[in-house]
């Protein structure tokens, strides 16, 4: 008798441990296409300046973010994604009689993105596809060089620096399955427009890996 009032005091908890959770979380990594990044009106020689400034359109970014599921088909989300995208540098010129030469030299653009979205199935019957609709604000790193007669300038611009900061929206598509009973395995893809700048910031492509609580 005292084993069975036990068994059925544990019975909340038994149910409660047997609930979907309604949190997870995801970490993703892959490629993106900045269009801002081949943006630059570059001054070329002959002098008086020669600018570096563009960079490779294929780029990385990697990020984390936190799920809140609101339904059964439907999530909020929050995240922080980190973009790189670079160029090597080889130059050489003569500057005031003298050889200036860069070799092997990479220049950066990094974006940090700190985004709010919301995530709902596309298809009732599919709920492993999903649309996303997000606002995000941006800080960007945009390393630059600039070569003339009175010196040479290897310049990081940044928010601290620079005031550099943007607003704007974003929309997604997301495909994920269970590998197993808190894993998920997925593809997403991003698109991020700028309404500060009214201008396409990026575009990604990252496999995601997603851990329910």
């Amino acid at each position: 008798m005292k084993l069975l009032i036990f068994l059925l005091s544990l019975s909340p908890f038994v149910v409660l441990a047997q609930k979907k959770s309604k949190f997870s979380f995801e970490v993703n990594y892959g490629l993106n296409g900045n269009f801002f990044v081949r943006s630059y009106q570059e001054q070329a020689p002959p002098f008086p300046v020669t600018e570096i400034s563009n960079k490779n359109f294929i780029g990385t970014i990697g990020g984390i973010e936190l799920k809140y599921d609101v339904t059964n088909r439907a999530s909020w989300g929050f995240g922080y994604a980190k973009s790189s995208n670079q160029k090597t540098i080889n130059y050489t010129s003569i500057v005031n009689g003298i050889e200036l030469s860069i070799k092997d030299f990479d220049i950066k653009h990094v974006n940090h993105f700190y985004q709010i979205f919301y995530e709902r199935d596309i298809i009732k019957k599919i709920p492993a596809l999903r649309s996303q609709i997000g606002l995000f604000y941006l800080r960007p790193e945009q390393q630059e060089i600039s070569i003339s007669r009175n010196g040479i300038l290897f310049e990081q611009r940044n928010f601290n620096n620079s005031y550099l900061e943007e607003g704007g929206i974003f929309v997604g598509l997301h495909y994920s399955k269970k590998i197993d009973t808190k894993f998920e395995l997925g593809i997403r893809s991003r698109i991020y427009y700028l309404i500060s700048t009214n201008s396409l910031e990026a575009i990604t492509f990252t496999p995601t890996l997603t851990y329910r609580f």
